[in-house]
């Protein structure tokens, strides 16, 4: 379970819109469902973060929990100025460690992946990571790298 969180809370760091960083400050709270391997089963996330943004920089800070464990998150994303380009990290202590995202925005969309091999299991995990958001708020959605098929988490969001 602890994959499973530590894989939602990597994509906790990103936003979307006209300046999708900025737009992804305050206080959010969401739930849906992930899984930890492309084959287990989903199981129900709860999530809140606290976002701050400032000069280009969102700052992350949240916890998530599912299945009477709880997981806490740090990290920031950076966007480039005058580019797509978006880069990162997350630090969850509770799971993968220190995590480094990269990835666009492009429209109502950002996009990144992420790869790190869990220190307990030793378990490659690599997911494709993206947030939309609409008038319903933030939408997280993660799939299988290996097979972008599969998803592995779908949590929605609201202030």
């Amino acid at each position: 379970m602890r994959r499973v969180l530590s894989a939602v809370l990597a994509g906790l760091c990103s936003s979307v819109a006209a300046e999708p960083l900025a737009d992804m400050q305050g206080a959010w709270s969401g739930s849906g469902w992930a899984r930890e391997t492309p084959e287990g089963p989903k199981e129900t996330v709860r999530c809140r973060m606290e976002n701050t943004y400032e000069s280009n920089v969102l700052t992350v800070s949240g916890r998530c929990v599912a299945a009477g464990q709880k997981l806490a998150l740090a990290g920031e994303i950076k966007g480039k100025a005058a580019s797509e380009q978006i880069t990162g990290h997350w630090f969850n202590p509770d799971g993968l460690g220190f995590v480094r995202i990269s990835g666009v925005r492009r429209g109502a969309v950002i996009a990144f992946t992420f790869a790190a091999i869990h220190p307990e299991t030793g378990v490659d995990i690599a997911q494709n990571v993206e947030w939309r958001v609409g008038e319903q708020g933030l939408r997280l959605r993660a799939s299988d790298r290996t097979d972008p098929r599969i998803t592995m988490s779908d949590i929605a969001f609201t202030r």
